[in-house]
């Protein structure tokens, strides 16, 4: 976890807006767990915003799962999801260090990465299609009706289509639409003195699960790895909303909600549909209503 911090402040401080500081036992000789580092927030107008100063921790475990669901007609489906796991009694300790200190308050730094995210996700479902039944018979149902030649192929159909599906509603929420969605996401453990909505205590453990995308509303910073950019919630910050109308108008029916790429009509012995020109890198692909 150390070098997800160190790679983080080393982006930030390549920004005017941040000075990024760490903070550590060894360097403040406090006698309990202090955040491993502290980010000021210098204006973004002009610097006539005031200073905010906030602990971070990326003390998490990540964990992996296929969800198996039954809907209430009965449909089986399963799906790719990835929780971020903190443990509740280390961010107690690092909260006092917060509030000792007068700072604005503690961050929960994530990162979010598409490779690993798909990699994992496929070799959970290969494991799957092996050894579980409910699985298999998705997979088998799917392959089918999306007209896949292999289940190698329907399962990676799978699992890029529930990155998609959890980065595409993170972005919308966030208002940036226009970036990858993939790196690095600072998250307030609390907003308005209460625990962040969206964000589950149970058993002991702080949990962010990305399907809870609302929770991505109150964002502090955004650091898009994909293409360097640095992006900050203005609505917090400088209350200035995001232009997602603006965003949402520039897409249309003949682009891929997936990569962005072109739409084409694809003829196959089943039949026909709407798929990516980016195909194979990408494959999405939607059916003509009947």
């Amino acid at each position: 976890m150390e070098e997800t911090l160190n790679e983080l402040f080393k982006i930030l401080s390549k920004d005017l807006h941040f000075n990024a500081t760490k903070l550590n036992s060894e360097t403040y000789e406090q006698n309990w767990k202090v955040p491993e580092g502290f980010i000021s927030i210098i204006g973004l107008e002009n610097a006539k915003m005031p200073v905010f100063y906030y602990g971070i921790t990326n003390s998490y475990n990540k964990e992996f799962e296929i969800k198996k669901v039954v809907s209430p007609k009965g449909q089986k489906q399963v799906f790719a999801r990835i929780y971020y796991i903190f443990d509740r009694r280390d961010i107690i300790e690092k909260e006092k260090y917060v509030v000792a200190n007068a700072f604005n308050g503690l961050l929960l730094l994530i990162k979010f990465d598409k490779t690993e995210f798909i990699e994992k996700a496929i070799e959970m479902l290969t494991k799957g299609y092996e050894e579980d039944e409910f699985i298999r018979e998705v997979l088998d149902n799917i392959k089918e009706k999306n007209m896949f030649d292999n289940i190698e192929e329907t399962i990676r159909f799978i699992a890029n289509r529930d990155y998609n599906w959890l980065i595409g509603r993170i972005k919308y929420n966030m208002g940036i639409l226009e970036y990858s969605g993939q790196g690095y996401y600072l998250l307030p453990i609390k907003t308005n003195m209460q625990i962040t909505p969206g964000i589950r205590i149970e058993n002991g453990k702080v949990i962010i699960d990305l399907e809870n995308s609302h929770l991505f509303k109150n964002f502090i910073v955004y650091v898009d790895t994909i293409n360097n950019k640095i992006i900050c919630n203005k609505e917090r910050l400088c209350n200035k909303n995001p232009a997602i109308l603006d965003i949402m108008s520039k897409i249309d029916d003949n682009t891929c909600p997936w990569c962005g790429a072109k739409l084409r009509v694809v003829r196959t012995r089943k039949g026909e549909f709407l798929g990516c020109t980016n195909y194979p890198n990408c494959l999405y692909r939607r059916f003509p209503k009947k």
